[in-house]
């Protein structure tokens, strides 16, 4: 919505590939959904959503919203639904050098935009956009490590004696045992996971834990436990 040659309100919307147990469905990930201070308040937001949803009616959508505006979504047909943290048990002490990459290092493009491995469970095949739109804000530019003897970069962070892998990136099929062998970490007990593990020798459990508010629309399946990619978020 444009006033004076100004973008007032706002509403972007990418057309994801998902890959869901084993088959592939297209879908819309809504999100930056915003309106200047002084323009709320005239239903501009709804005007936008009802245009989209009329437009892509037959296509299932998902967003992640904030608590503040929790009540909005579900005017338009959206449910909420509640992820699960896919975490393992594992000890990690391996006294590595740290091999960290600027998150515009060239190579990390290459890793994002080549990688091989994605869940057949639940994972997005064609956002690496989006994956390289988290990282240039800069949140992760400390989180970012190649492991170059197996061809892949992780996004990670230690907080004591848990590591969360929020992304990894492999331009190679590898195990979950390779990766372990090649982090450089120590003294970690639990690894918990930004996406749904891919690796068959990884044994992991689903727990609660909360999240920003997720909401999908026009699903005709249910997801069971889940943890949607973190990086694929818009």
């Amino acid at each position: 919505m444009i006033d004076n040659g100004e973008i007032v309100s706002n509403i972007c919307v990418f057309k994801t590939q998902i890959l869901f147990n084993q088959k592939q469905y297209s879908g819309l990930s809504v999100g930056a959904v915003a309106t200047k201070k002084e323009y709320r308040g005239r239903g501009l937001s709804r005007v936008l959503m009802e245009h989209i949803i009329k437009k892509y009616d037959n296509v299932p959508m998902y967003l992640s919203a904030n608590d503040g505006v929790i009540d909005f979504y579900p005017k338009f047909g959206f449910e909420r639904i509640y992820e699960k943290l896919p975490i393992c048990e594992c000890v990690i002490n391996n006294d590595a050098m740290p091999n960290k990459l600027s998150y515009d290092d060239p190579k990390v493009w290459n890793y994002v935009y080549k990688r091989v491995n994605f869940s057949q469970k639940l994972d997005c095949l064609n956002t690496a956009s989006v994956n390289i739109f988290h990282i240039y804000l800069g949140y992760l530019k400390d989180c970012i490590y190649e492991l170059p003897e197996i061809n892949t970069i992780v996004i990670a962070e230690q907080k004591g004696e848990i590591l969360k892998l929020i992304g990894v990136f492999s331009m190679k099929d590898i195990c979950f045992s390779d990766l372990v062998r090649y982090l450089p970490f120590t003294n970690v007990k639990k690894v918990e996971f930004g996406f749904m593990p891919y690796w068959s020798d990884v044994n992991y459990i689903m727990k609660e834990y909360e999240t920003d508010p997720l909401f999908v629309r026009g699903l005709r399946c249910n997801l069971g436990d889940f943890k949607f990619p973190e990086l694929s978020i818009t």
